[in-house]
């Protein structure tokens, strides 16, 4: 993932870094396929593996997934939501686009060990990819008794 230090300090590294973190994305039958598409495209660039379920995807979308080694199942939202709540996921993040969350919630009887991330999709890809991506902040001491050193460089 990427990585910077804004705070350029020569005797503390103050690190952003985002990690891929493994999602189930899930779209509804009522979404637009436009904005399944936005979150597909943010989910490829995010790098982070990641499953597909859908009521249906064109054929070309659905090929173009298969191609970058996502698994990709065609299936109603209530079958989707039974097979979820039954413990049948891949991860413990779920990108819902469309559909009712609150139907989830209540099917995985208000479980902590899945998110649910089902807000409106929109079009600013830097938020879309918050759900693939873990954000760390990390400070690391980059001197040893008031010296610079580079005991650092290469651990983030």
């Amino acid at each position: 993932g990427a990585v910077s230090d804004k705070s350029g300090l020569g005797v503390e590294r103050n690190v952003f870094r985002y990690r891929p973190v493994a999602v189930d994305v899930r779209i509804a039958e009522d979404a637009p396929l436009a904005e399944g598409v936005r979150v597909l495209a943010a989910a490829l660039r995010s790098g982070s593996p990641f499953t597909v379920s859908a009521a249906s995807l064109p054929s070309r979308v659905e090929k173009a997934l298969k191609t970058q080694g996502v698994a990709v199942k065609t299936e109603s939202d209530a079958a989707w939501t039974k097979r979820y709540a039954k413990g049948a996921r891949s991860w413990q993040r779920v990108r819902l686009v469309g559909g009712d969350a609150a139907a989830l919630h209540t099917a995985l009887d208000g479980s902590p060990d899945v998110a649910v991330w089902s807000h409106a999709v929109t079009g600013a890809g830097r938020v879309e990819m918050l759900p693939f991506l873990h954000e760390q902040a990390v400070s690391i001491t980059n001197h040893r008794f008031g010296n610079p050193t580079t005991l650092s460089d290469g651990l983030l």
